[in-house]
């Protein structure tokens, strides 16, 4: 084999060679490329279960004003939906919540001015706010209120925060529909407790006029007696006008003979 024919066949294997390791190369960074892109997918979906688990498991501070039908008051209302303990709650509203009730200081009103400590899930704290007819009428007091809620808890140690937008306009021509509620059940308690205070005077009323018709039912023989005696009475009364009459007879016709009489 000439030496000619040795170097182009070296030449062919070697081009073979860096051929093959090229390839090889490109294979293997494709399969860099394919493990990293799975290896973020792998990452991706651990961080999102972890978020799901700590979405699924957190506490959720809503805050919002409820208007019952059977009341003309509208309440304050901050609870927990959520499935585990909100802890540190801050509420602040802005403008600051404010009232027309009378002798009724919202400055003193601990869950909207301190940190409330803990709110179990599934807890709620209620208070009164207003008379929903007259916040609507005032052209002063607030109707639309701003709210920034923070809280911690749940698998994560981090602040979470919500914010709210409040507004009592939406109450504006809502036609009340009334749903029986426990308001109805005391009403009808207290109602039944005048009806059965009514139906006792009644009873004693109706007692009294039992006793008194007990106590003439008790003097009829007394009056029966009398009247047996009264008839006696004027049954010798009729037989002395008995007398009388034959008396009167009597005399008439001895008057009668002597007028009658022929001397």
């Amino acid at each position: 084999m000439s030496e000619s024919l040795r170097e182009t066949i070296l030449l062919i294997v070697q081009i073979a060679s860096l051929i093959a390791v090229i390839v090889y190369v490109v294979k293997t960074a494709e399969m860099a490329r394919e493990t990293k892109k799975s290896a973020a997918a792998t990452e991706k979906s651990i961080e999102e279960m972890v978020e799901d688990r700590n979405v699924e498991f957190a506490p959720y501070i809503v805050v919002y004003f409820d208007a019952q039908t059977d009341s003309p008051i509208f309440d304050l209302v901050i609870k927990n939906t959520g499935k585990t303990i909100a802890n540190n709650v801050k509420v602040v509203f802005e403008p600051p919540l404010q009232t027309s009730l009378k002798n009724y200081d919202l400055e003193r009103l601990a869950l909207i001015h301190q940190p409330i400590p803990a709110i179990p899930p599934g807890f709620e704290l209620r208070t009164s706010i207003d008379r929903l007819e007259t916040r609507l009428n005032s052209e002063t007091l607030p109707k639309i209120y701003k709210v920034t809620v923070t809280y911690t808890g749940g698998l994560n140690a981090i602040v979470r925060k919500v914010e709210y937008l409040l507004d009592l306009n939406v109450y504006y021509g809502i036609l009340e529909t009334h749903v029986s509620s426990l308001t109805d059940l005391t009403h009808a308690v207290q109602d039944i407790a005048r009806q059965l205070d009514h139906l006792s005077d009644r009873t004693e009323q109706l007692s009294d006029k039992f006793g008194h018709f007990a106590e003439k039912m008790d003097q009829i023989p007394t009056h029966l007696d009398q009247l047996s005696l009264h008839a006696e009475k004027v049954s010798q009364q009729i037989e002395s006008l008995e007398d009388i009459s034959k008396a009167i007879e009597g005399l008439d016709g001895t008057m009668k003979s002597k007028n009658t009489k022929i001397w």
